[in-house]
């Protein structure tokens, strides 16, 4: 029989391992183990979320694009002057009201940018400027007592003139982004 005296330092702290190794063991692999759970679990409830944000997002996406290329079909100012037209106004007047149609319609829309890209948002800024510069300029070349149909003409013919369309140019850059957006 050993005594309490015999029992020496090493042989208590070997049996105090003998238990403490295997549970820092198990409470390691335990550890892991639900670590790796949780994240698996947070990983799923991300790409839930996103899905779900997705599916309720894609309709509004879908709506802002159409609104934007309807604005673009709008700012075209060949579509500006005949929706716009009124016989009674001279040149300086018929250009307040295109003017004031174009920023109208541009500030109505402006909240769209966020569900399209940058370089989407730029076209459609550069397609408003393009046109406000487009009234401007035919403007400035009428003569004293000119008729809003007279700058109506001058802004057709200029347009016909430029033989570019930057609106087009913007809704093609949508309908090709729509396509990648939406896997089309």
């Amino acid at each position: 029989m050993i005594t309490p005296a015999e029992i020496t330092v090493t042989e208590i702290l070997v049996n105090i391992l003998q238990f403490t190794i295997p549970a820092l063991i198990v409470f390691g692999v335990t550890y892991m183990m639900l670590q790796k759970f949780f994240e698996e679990g947070l990983k799923r409830r991300k790409l839930e979320l996103m899905s779900k944000t997705a599916d309720e997002l894609t309709p509004v996406k879908l709506q802002a694009y159409e609104r934007l290329t309807l604005l673009l079909e709008r700012l075209k100012p060949d579509n500006l002057v005949l929706r716009n037209a009124d016989a009674r106004l001279n040149a300086s007047q018929f250009k307040q009201v295109l003017t004031n149609a174009v920023n109208d319609e541009f500030n109505h829309n402006v909240s769209q940018q966020i569900y399209v890209s940058d370089q989407a948002w730029s076209l459609i800024k550069v397609v408003k400027d393009n046109t406000l510069e487009i009234i401007s300029s035919c403007n400035k070349d009428m003569i004293e007592g000119s008729s809003a149909t007279d700058l109506g003409k001058a802004i057709l013919q200029e347009v016909v003139a430029r033989n570019e369309n930057s609106a087009q140019v913007a809704i093609n850059f949508i309908k090709r982004e729509i396509g990648i957006v939406f896997g089309n």
